[in-house]
C-alpha cells in the first residue's frame, strides 16, 4: 500500500490537500504551480499555468489581470478547474469548482505587499493586447518605474484576486504498473462523500 494513503484518512478534503500541499513543499521546487483550466464562448478548453497565493476552507486563491482572456471567460462560465503535479512527490490533485472575485481590499494589500518592479508590470499590463514589440514593453516599464521611483504605486483597479470555492476534489496517487489510486471527493448537500475509482 502507498504510503501517500496515509493521507487520506480525512473525510476533509481540504485536510488532505494542506497535508499533501505540505509533503510536496518538501519536494518539489515550485509547489505552488497549477494548471488553470477555462471555457471560452466557443466551449473551446483553455488552459495555462499559474501560482497559488492562499488556500483555506473557503476555497484557492490567486492573482491575475481582469482583462485578460481567462477572466473574460470567466465572466461567461464562473466554473473552472486547477490541477496540481507534484512530480517528485508522485502524485496529482484535480480541483473544479466556482471563481469569483475576492473581496477589493485583499487585493490592494496584496498589491502593496509586492514588489514595486511587480506592482509597476501589473500596471503597465493590458494582458492579452497585442504589443508592437518586446522593446516597447520595456520602455514602457522603465518609463513607468522611474515615474513612480519615489512615491506609490497606484493600485490598478482591472488587476487583482480571484477564489475558486470548490465542489469536486479528486487526489490521484501514481502506483507501480500503472495502477494508480484515485480518489473522488464531491459536495452533496453541503458535505463532503468520497469515492475511490479505478485508475
Amino acid at each position: 500500500m502507498s504510503d501517500h494513503l496515509k493521507y487520506l484518512k480525512s473525510s476533509n478534503p481540504f485536510d488532505i490537500f494542506k497535508s499533501w500541499f505540505d509533503e510536496a513543499s518538501k519536494l518539489d521546487k515550485n509547489p505552488r504551480a497549477f494548471t488553470f483550466s477555462t471555457v471560452d464562448e466557443n466551449n473551446f478548453p483553455d488552459a495555462r499555468t499559474l501560482l497559488l497565493k492562499d488556500f483555506s476552507i473557503e476555497g484557492f486563491t490567486f492573482f491575475t489581470s481582469y482583462l485578460s482572456n481567462k477572466f473574460e471567460q470567466l465572466s461567461t462560465n464562473s466554473l473552472a478547474a486547477m490541477t496540481f503535479y507534484w512530480h517528485e512527490f508522485g502524485v496529482q490533485v484535480r480541483i473544479r469548482g466556482n471563481v469569483s472575485k475576492v473581496d477589493e481590499e485583499i487585493s490592494k494589500n496584496y498589491f502593496k505587499s509586492r514588489a514595486k518592479e511587480s506592482q509597476v508590470a501589473s500596471l503597465i499590463s493590458r494582458q492579452s493586447e497585442e504589443i508592437e514589440s518586446r522593446e516597447k514593453l520595456e520602455q514602457l516599464f522603465h518609463e513607468s518605474l522611474k515615474k513612480y521611483e519615489k512615491e506609490d504605486v497606484p493600485y490598478p483597479s482591472f488587476w487583482g484576486g480571484l477564489n475558486l470555492e470548490p465542489h469536486e476534489f479528486t487526489f490521484f496517487i501514481y502506483g507501480d504498473h500503472r495502477l494508480n489510486d484515485r480518489f473522488h471527493f464531491i459536495k452533496e448537500k453541503g458535505e463532503w462523500t468520497c469515492k475511490r475509482l479505478q485508475p
